[in-house]
């Protein structure tokens, strides 16, 4: 309503400033007019008296009449519209007046100014008429003839060529009389004209107001209800004019913005839940270290519940500090990525409520946003709780040794089944009394044999489960790949895949401690099952040669993505064709043994799908 009474108000200024002005013009052009022709009219009048003066003045002259000359003089004085009547001579000086007292005397007024055009050359007067004030500062309109010399006035005036005027006639009209005429004329035109001015005044606000003001207030006030946030909110304006237009493309307008706003409302739902979807804390960071999206897994890691973190400090929300964390004691992800760029990954302890902490790991990215020509820099924050990983570690080693417990017992189930049923033929001899000591003899060599076995599994469970002491020795690699691999052949029964042995003979032995080398075989096994969840081959094969000994574990599998392959070391990166969500461990174990005994581990594709991946360790002689 203010910017509205704002435009009336401007409105209507103008308006009748407009008007004013116009009729200032209009009562200028009227009083110059009007006093023009009054003028004119004495000057008519004047010219005429003039013309009868001039006539009596020459009979006066040629008779010889002064006294009936002054007499006309002092009658014509004695009119009620004429103030004073006098007659110059060329000099200027008094001839005839009705007041006889100045006969004789300079004219109050020096001829220069009573007759300018008889100032110069008497040759050039000219009748004039013009309101003056006299000498007692009245107002007078002045009519000034020049009353020409002719021939039959030679004989007192001379020749006409050297004498042109006989005098001068001065007639003053009093210019009151003449002034209230104007003014009554000018009242009534100014009163005329405030009448006409009002008028047009109201029949143009009232158009105005109908036709302008009241479609820009609707507008005003749509565009004021959309402005705080009313999409719904249209215009009602049936005309077939411009603002009729107006209000249909302001209607338009005001659809298009409501359906954008749906979907932009729509997409940030889908961001929130696509980032909410992501298992691990992620926060989004602007250059000024406030944060400008979070997902529930962050909520939840520093125990946020349903308090919205975004807008606040980074370093206030995770680290509980009023100001940037020193980066000379902390690795902190907005200014590393501010002054060397690329990739930041570092370990800190964010600080949760009752003074206790969380430790946690930071992957930090660069992302960069243009909006309207300019580019906002942001930090993008994956957070993972170590202490949370560990525990699903600790959870998976339990299902990974369920596994394994199951494959154990599975080789030692059958030859204690043998054991048994060895023992019950035996028992069921002895009970008949029909004991053979051959047969007996031939029972418990099976026994023996079978008990062999189970003490060459529970041997090989002993080597892969003992605590790495550090102590190296020299591994045979076939023995440690063949005893891992028993371990595992009921997980590969039931996950459909076959094991193939390609070993070198004579054995290839390395300097390693012998539980890493098992740990590695099966971790490399196991990893080839997950690659394979619809069953498949697994080719394992050792080769010795001349300075080194190479482990090839190849499967038929998925594969891996070469987007996939720059992080397959990486702790905790878990990709598993299977769909399951693995710890992310193994392969950097793998990695850390290799390196551990100065070896190399590679990957590469198999054609046409399936992935190899080979080990590299040094031989004694060469180490």
């Amino acid at each position: 309503m203010y910017r509205q009474a704002g435009l009336t108000r401007k409105l209507l200024s103008l308006l009748m400033a407009v008007l004013v002005l116009m009729s200032l013009v209009f009562l200028f052009l009227f009083w110059m007019t009007y006093q023009a022709q009054l003028r004119g009219e004495r000057s008519e009048a004047s010219i005429a008296v003039n013309q009868l003066l001039q006539a009596s003045l020459e009979n006066a002259m040629l008779k010889r009449d002064i006294p009936g000359l002054r007499g006309i003089v002092s009658r014509l004085s004695e009119q009620p519209e004429i103030r004073d009547v006098v007659i110059l001579n060329p000099r200027g000086e008094v001839r005839f007046s009705g007041t006889e007292r100045i006969i004789g005397l300079p004219y109050e007024t020096p001829l220069s100014e009573v007759c300018p055009s008889c100032a110069s050359n008497m040759r050039t007067a000219q009748p004039s008429t013009r309101f003056v004030n006299d000498k007692n500062g009245n107002r007078v309109l002045r009519s000034v003839n020049p009353v020409k010399n002719h021939p039959p006035c030679s004989q007192c005036h001379g020749n006409p060529r050297d004498n042109p005027v006989n005098g001068i006639l001065v007639v003053d009209y009093r210019a009151d009389k003449i002034i209230r005429k104007a003014r009554s004329g000018l009242a009534g035109l100014v009163a005329a004209g405030l009448i006409i001015t009002s008028l047009t005044s109201w029949m143009v606000w009232r158009f105005m107001r109908r036709q302008v003001l009241e479609p820009v207030s609707l507008l005003n006030l749509a565009s004021r209800e959309i402005a705080q946030g009313n999409f719904d909110q249209r215009v009602q304006i049936d005309r077939q004019d411009e603002f009729g237009e107006l209000a249909t493309n302001f209607n338009r307008m005001a659809d298009r913005l409501n359906t954008s706003l749906q979907q932009l409302l729509e997409k940030e739902d889908y961001l929130q839940a696509l980032v909410d979807a992501i298992p691990d804390g992620l926060r989004v960071i602007d250059e000024d270290f406030r944060i400008t999206l979070v997902n529930t897994a962050y909520r939840k890691q520093l125990e946020l519940d349903d308090m919205n973190p975004v807008g606040s400090y980074c370093y206030r929300s995770s680290h509980r500090r009023n100001s940037p964390c020193p980066h000379t004691l902390y690795t902190c992800p907005v200014y590393e990525l501010a002054a060397h760029g690329g990739t930041v990954k570092t370990m800190q302890q964010f600080n949760l409520a009752n003074d206790r902490q969380l430790d946690v790991q930071i992957f930090a990215a660069p992302l960069e946003i243009s909006t309207n020509g300019k580019t906002r820099r942001f930090i993008v924050e994956s957070i993972r709780d170590l202490a949370a990983d560990l525990q699903f570690s600790h959870e998976q080693k339990l299902a990974a040794l369920g596994e394994l417990a199951a494959g154990v017992a599975h080789e030692i189930n059958n030859p204690l089944a043998s054991i048994r049923l060895a023992l019950q033929s035996v028992l069921t001899k002895l009970d008949h009394e029909s004991v053979q000591p051959e047969k007996v003899g031939n029972y418990l060599k099976l026994v023996d044999g079978e008990i062999d076995k189970c003490i060459s599994v529970s041997q090989s469970l002993l080597k892969l489960t003992t605590l790495n002491t550090e102590k190296q020795q020299l591994v045979e690699i076939n023995t440690a790949i063949q005893e891992t691999v028993s371990l595992l052949r009921y997980e590969a029964e039931k996950s459909n895949v076959d094991i193939a042995l390609s070993l070198a003979d004579p054995t290839p032995r390395i300097i390693a401690a012998d539980h890493d080398i098992r740990m590695l075989v099966l971790n490399l096994t196991q990893n080839a099952f997950h690659a394979m969840p619809e069953g498949g081959i697994i080719r394992i094969s050792s080769t010795s040669r001349q300075d080194c000994v190479e482990l090839s574990f190849q499967d038929n599998g998925a594969g891996i993505r070469p987007e996939d392959k720059p992080y397959i070391f990486d702790p905790f990166f878990s990709h598993r064709a299977n769909k399951q969500y693995g710890v992310g461990l193994g392969l950097t174990i793998c990695q850390s043994i290799v390196h551990r005994y100065g070896g190399e581990i590679r990957v590469t594709d198999v054609k046409p799908h399936g992935a190899c991946f080979t080990i590299i360790f040094p031989t004694p002689e060469s180490s």
